[in-house]
């Protein structure tokens, strides 16, 4: 599931006008949720007895605040896996990844941060016994890190596959208490705080009308009847999609307006026909009705 932040601002792409900060944040999440579906598609190859759990976040008594992408449980190891999706080529320093003028923190800090505040969390819980490892899980074919030493806690992209077969190897059964950790640590996740600092201020006045392309969140023209086409990128999409995926972002903006036949048509830049906004109202109040 998509973080509500990436929701929102992928909603008002296109309505919205971003800054650059703006855009530059909004690609860092995209890309950020794309390279957790790669490592969710990549553990799936897993055989081995296991426990995946993602998007925690703690809050301990006695440690700072945790945020994991994910914990696999194996055997009566904890592993944290904080997963990163850059693209092209950059250079390794103990305290920086740098590509040209851009500069990220090593990962391998902050991951050294989490395990520390989760082995807090673990003696809270009364499972000091258990085991923690931490690694930082690259993905992307396109990314490649100079000067990178070999170091068990960094996965690269050409290392993925080594990784996975590694992991096979342990045919042991998830221990018991791993287990009984994995029903404490699901009672202990905490709502993440939101972050809103990138969102822009938003009404339903300020922003564009229309139907977005899928391809490039440009926005699109009548084309035939079931068809839509997007001048800035030639994309065709089809309009009931096309309809939908707007209506489903108005929802999202605005929980709290209800949705009737004169915002939806204006909210759809005028494309969709009178007859086709009771269609849509009317399936939709049916889909409500039969919750």
């Amino acid at each position: 599931m998509k973080p509500n932040t990436l929701r929102v601002m992928e909603a008002l792409n296109g309505r919205s006008t971003f800054n650059d900060e703006q855009f530059r944040y909004l690609r860092n999440m995209q890309g950020g949720y794309n390279g957790e579906c790669e490592f969710v598609a990549v553990m799936e190859d897993l055989k081995c007895p296991h426990i995946l759990l993602r998007d925690l976040y703690f809050e301990p008594k006695f440690s700072g605040p945790i945020q994991i992408d994910f914990l696999l449980l194996i055997g009566n190891t904890a592993v944290i896996y904080e997963v990163k999706n850059y693209s092209g080529v950059w250079q390794y320093s103990e305290e920086a990844y740098r590509q040209k003028e851009f500069e990220r923190a090593n990962p391998l800090i902050q991951l050294a941060r989490t395990k520390q505040n989760f082995k807090a969390l673990l003696r809270e819980l009364g499972y000091t016994h258990v085991t923690v490892d931490a690694v930082v899980f690259h993905v992307g074919t396109t990314f490649t890190l100079l000067g990178a030493p070999e170091n068990r806690n960094v996965i690269l992209p050409t290392q993925i596959q080594e990784h996975v077969t590694k992991l096979n190897q342990y045919q042991y059964d998830v221990s018991q208490s791993l287990v009984d950790l994995a029903g404490q640590l699901e009672l202990a996740v905490r709502v993440a705080p939101p972050f809103t600092k990138m969102i822009p201020e938003y009404s339903f006045d300020m922003l564009k009308k229309g139907l977005k392309c899928e391809a490039c969140a440009g926005f699109v023209e009548r084309f035939s009847q079931r068809i839509c086409l997007c001048p800035s990128c030639g994309h065709k999409t089809n309009r009931a999609d096309a309809v939908e995926a707007a209506i489903t972002d108005y929802e999202f903006l605005f929980p709290d307006r209800k949705l009737n036949g004169s915002v939806l048509a204006e909210w759809c830049g005028g494309l969709i026909s009178q007859s086709h906004i009771r269609s849509v109202i009317r399936m939709r109040n049916d889909g409500s009705n039969r919750k």
